[in-house]
């Protein structure tokens, strides 16, 4: 099989190429981090043709020619929702741009789409892809308007058919340090420290599966689906911030002391309801909370091992 990822040097990515198999002839996009080739070597994935460019250049993308897929999974974004709100423009080019340049360039099969549950902001209680949606935050903005692109570029066959995943987040391996899960951990677990800094309230809930869970979805869409689709992705066991930080404390053997400061851009106040993935699929996260914070502990223990051994200086 033929595959494009995209965005393949962020975490989601690196797992996913990882799992893909051997006999696939990947294509591999990253931008700036110059250490996703080495990646590709100290990983031995040989099968995995790394291909650096920006996206949302579209004369770079129709100087490569016209490209087709059987499949594409396209994670490139901007991965700080946040941000969007004080920089919406450039989240709009890293999400909605640099995906039209995609999906007007090259021709793809099935062609696998991380939107996000995001795009549910100001609803409350529980939604599914049914839900009307009025999004202000221009990170939520983006990405539906990168849907509605994905249906243009169905129209126009560019695509054969599209699963658009609503993806609540995740966590495990190689997630970025300044990301919520990986913080809690390094500062229970590593540094047992249980003063812990929330912005706003801690009343946002958040419904992240553990990334194994994610690998496992999309494994699964690319050998099952056959159709257009909108679907939700998320663990079901949707659990307010406050508790997340009281729960991982708890996993390390602390009692947090939890902090309040500032407030948030977006409220989120919504669950998923949405069963497709389950009765079409059959797909059901597995790992429990639990489980996956002791498993993503033990990750960054071994991964500092490795960085201690390898050290110069020791």
């Amino acid at each position: 099989m033929k595959v494009l990822v995209t965005g393949a040097s962020g975490f989601i990515g690196k797992n996913i190429l990882l799992a893909f198999p051997a006999d696939w002839n990947i294509t591999a996009t990253y931008y700036r981090d110059e250490s996703f080739p080495d990646f590709l070597v100290k990983q031995n994935l040989t099968h995995v043709k790394s291909l650096q460019i920006d996206l949302t250049d579209g004369a770079a993308m129709s100087a490569l020619g016209n490209n087709s897929y059987d499949a594409c999974v396209y994670l490139a974004a901007n991965g700080d929702p946040a941000y969007s709100d004080h920089a919406p423009m450039e989240d709009l080019q890293s999400n909605a741009v640099a995906l039209l340049n995609v999906v007007t360039a090259w021709r793809f099969g099935h062609f696998i789409f991380f939107s996000s549950g995001a795009v549910y902001d100001g609803l409350q209680g529980p939604v599914n892809p049914e839900s009307q949606l009025n999004p202000v935050l221009p990170y939520a903005i983006s990405k539906w308007a990168s849907e509605r692109y994905i249906m243009y570029a169905l129209e126009k066959k560019h695509i054969q058919y599209a699963s658009i995943l609503r993806f609540f987040g995740a966590y495990g391996s190689y997630e970025p340090a300044r990301k919520i899960y990986n913080r809690l951990i390094r500062q229970f677990a590593f540094e047992k420290n249980a003063h812990f800094l929330i912005r706003g309230d801690g009343s946002n809930l958040i419904d992240a599966m553990y990334i194994e869970d994610t690998v496992r979805a999309v494994q699964m869409l690319l050998k099952q689906a056959k159709k257009t689709q909108v679907m939700d992705l998320c663990s079901g066991t949707p659990v307010t911030l406050k508790n997340l930080v009281t729960q991982s404390a708890k996993e390390f053997g602390l009692e947090a002391e939890i902090k309040y400061e500032g407030e948030v851009p977006e409220a989120i106040e919504f669950l998923s309801n949405d069963q497709t993935m389950e009765k079409e699929f059959g797909f059901k996260p597995k790992v429990t909370l639990s489980e996956g914070l002791q498993r993503f502990h033990q990750w960054l223990v071994s991964e500092e091992s490795g960085a201690r051994v390898i050290s110069p200086s020791t």
